[in-house]
C-alpha cells in the first residue's frame, strides 16, 4: 500500500491516513484529532508541526476536498490490491507463508488473535488460558491496535510540541549568541575609544611636558652661554696680552726694550695692577676672581620626580566614571565615631573592658535601586572589619527575607562572606588595604574586589527588590588594636578631598 499516491493522504503527526482532515492557514493538513491534541499539549502558543507557524483553534478549517480524496485513494489502492491478489491466486509468493507464520503463535501454532496488555505482546487463545498469562488483561488485536495507535498519536503530538519548542529555543539561543557577539564588538569599540581618549590625553600631556622642558632648557642655556661669552672674552684679552708680553721678552737690545717699555709695556702692566684709593699697589688685578662656572640648573620640579602621579591626578579629573563618594550616617551610637564629613568611621576609645564584643556599624545616607555603582573602602591593616550591601530599611532583619550581603575579615577566622546571616569562609592569599565593591542593580549582582590590583574576591547574586545602601562595620575594638577607621575613598580631586 505504500506508494507515492498513498503518501499524499497520510497525516505527518500520526503517519496514518487522514481522519477528518483539517487545514491550517499555512496550508498544511492534519487529522483533526492529531492537531487538536497537539494544540492541547502545547504549554505556550501552538505552532504548526511542519513550518512552526503559530495557529489557534479558529485556524482549523475542515477540508472536504482532502477527505474525499482520501476516500478515493483508499478505494483505488484497495482495487489494486484486489487485482494483484486475483493475479497471484494459486501462485503465492514465498513471502506469503513467511508473513502468515509471523502471525502464528510459535508455541501453539495458532493465530495471534489477542494482545496481552500486561506483557504488551501478541498471544493466541491457548496462551491466554496458560499459566504464563494468568490474571493478565487481553484485548482483541484490532481493538488493541486502535488503542495503541491512539497512544502513538498522543506521543507524536507531544514530540511535535516538544520539537517545536526546542526549535524555537534554538532560534532564541541563536539570537542571544548573535546579540552577545554584537555586544562584544560594541564593547570592544568602546574600550578602544576609551583607551584612545586616555592615549590622546597622555600624548598631549607628554607634548606639554616636553615643551616645558624645552623652554626651561632654553632659559638655562641662554644664561650659561652669556656667562661663557664673558669668560671667553676675558680669555681672549688675556691671551692677547700674554702674546705681547712674551714677544717683548725676546727683544735683545736693551734700548729697544726700554723704548717699548716706555710706550706699551709700562701702561699695560700698570693697567693690570689693582687700583687703590690712596697708595698704589704692586699686585696684579685678577680678571678670573669675579667669574664662576654656572652649574646645570635645569629642573622641572615635581614633574621631574613625581611625573606619573601628577599626570594621573590630572587624568583622573577627566575620567567620567570614578568611585562614587558616599556619606555615612551617624547612628548616634556612643561606641562609634563618624568623621564630620561622613567619610570615616571607627570604634570610640574606651577605658573599661565592658562590651568588648559589641560590634556596631552604620550605613550610607544614599540608597540605590538602579544603575551600576562602585565604591572603595580603605581597610588598611585592620585585623577586623565588615563591608557590604544592605537591602531595604536600615533595621531590616533576615526574618523578612533577603537583607544583606557582607564581606568580613574576622581576626580569628579570616575572610567570611555573610548572606542573610549564613557565613561562608573564603580562601584568599591577598590582604588588600582597599576593598572595591561593585553593585549592579540591573543584573542584581554584588562583587567584592581587591582594589589594590582589581582582582575579584567574590561575586554573588541577590533577588531583593528593595533599595540598597553601603554597610560598614569598623570591627571589634580588640583592646585598642583595631581602633583605626574605615574610610570611604573619594577621588574627586577638584573638591579638595581624596
Amino acid at each position: 500500500m505504500y506508494s507515492p499516491l498513498s503518501l499524499q493522504i497520510k497525516c505527518s503527526v500520526c503517519l496514518s491516513d487522514f481522519t477528518d482532515p483539517v487545514s491550517l492557514s499555512c496550508e498544511h493538513s492534519f487529522c483533526r484529532e492529531c492537531i487538536t491534541g497537539h494544540m492541547q499539549a502545547s504549554l505556550g502558543p501552538s505552532a504548526c508541526p511542519e513550518c512552526q507557524r503559530p495557529y489557534n483553534a479558529e485556524d482549523l478549517k475542515s477540508s472536504r476536498l482532502l477527505r474525499n480524496m482520501t476516500s478515493t485513494v483508499r478505494e483505488h489502492l484497495a482495487e489494486q490490491k484486489s487485482d494483484t491478489s486475483t493475479f497471484k491466486e494459486g501462485t503465492q509468493t514465498l513471502n506469503s507463508p513467511k508473513m502468515e507464520r509471523m502471525l502464528m503463535c510459535s508455541e501453539h501454532d495458532e493465530k495471534l488473535k489477542l494482545f496481552c496488555e500486561t506483557d504488551q505482546k501478541l498471544v493466541c487463545v491457548i496462551c491466554r488460558d496458560g499459566d504464563k498469562h494468568k490474571g493478565h488483561v487481553f484485548k482483541p488485536v484490532k481493538e488493541a491496535a486502535q488503542i495503541n495507535k491512539g497512544e502513538l498519536k498522543t506521543a507524536l503530538g507531544f514530540l511535535a510540541k516538544e520539537n517545536g519548542q526546542l526549535d524555537y529555543m534554538i532560534q532564541q539561543q541563536t539570537t542571544e549568541i548573535t546579540k552577545t557577539e554584537d555586544k562584544s564588538k560594541t564593547l570592544s569599540a568602546q574600550i578602544s575609544a576609551q583607551f584612545e581618549e586616555m592615549h590622546q590625553f597622555l600624548r598631549q600631556k607628554e607634548d606639554n611636558v616636553k615643551k616645558q622642558l624645552e623652554e626651561e632648557e632654553k632659559k638655562a642655556i641662554e644664561v650659561m652661554q652669556r656667562n661663557q661669552s664673558l669668560i671667553n672674552k676675558r680669555f681672549m684679552e688675556n691671551k692677547e696680552k700674554e702674546i705681547i708680553l712674551q714677544s717683548a721678552l725676546e727683544i735683545d737690545q736693551s734700548d729697544h726694550f726700554l723704548q717699548w717699555w716706555n710706550e706699551k709695556g709700562f701702561p699695560m702692566t700698570k693697567n693690570m695692577k689693582q687700583k687703590a684709593a690712596v697708595t698704589p699697589t704692586n699686585k696684579y688685578m685678577s680678571r678670573v676672581k669675579d667669574l664662576t662656572v654656572l652649574p646645570d640648573s635645569l629642573f622641572l620640579g615635581p614633574h621631574e620626580t613625581h611625573l606619573q602621579f601628577f599626570v594621573w591626578k590630572e587624568m583622573l579629573q577627566s575620567i567620567k566614571a570614578v568611585p562614587e563618594s558616599l556619606t555615612l550616617k551617624n547612628p548616634g551610637e556612643s561606641y562609634l565615631k563618624v568623621s564630620p564629613g561622613g567619610a570615616r568611621i571607627r570604634q570610640a576609645d574606651r577605658i573599661s573592658g565592658l562590651y568588648k564584643d559589641f560590634n556596631p556599624g552604620t550605613v550610607s545616607v544614599e540608597n540605590f535601586q538602579t544603575g551600576q555603582h562602585y565604591w572603595e573602602v580603605e581597610v588598611d591593616k585592620k585585623p577586623d572589619w565588615t563591608v557590604g550591601i544592605k537591602m531595604g530599611a536600615e533595621k531590616q532583619t533576615t526574618k523578612s527575607g533577603e537583607s544583606e550581603i557582607l564581606l568580613h575579615l574576622k581576626h580569628n577566622k579570616g575572610y567570611v562572606l555573610s548572606c542573610d546571616g549564613k557565613d561562608t569562609p573564603l580562601s584568599s592569599r591577598d590582604k588588600p588595604q582597599k576593598i572595591g565593591l561593585y553593585l549592579d542593580c540591573e543584573r542584581k549582582q554584588v562583587s567584592f574586589y581587591n582594589a589594590d590590583n582589581m582582582s575579584r574576591l567574590i561575586q554573588i547574586n541577590y533577588s531583593s527588590k528593595q533599595p540598597c545602601c553601603l554597610s560598614v562595620v569598623p570591627g571589634l575594638y580588640l583592646d585598642g588594636m583595631n581602633s583605626d577607621p574605615l574610610t570611604v575613598c573619594s577621588y574627586e580631586f577638584n573638591s579638595g578631598r581624596q
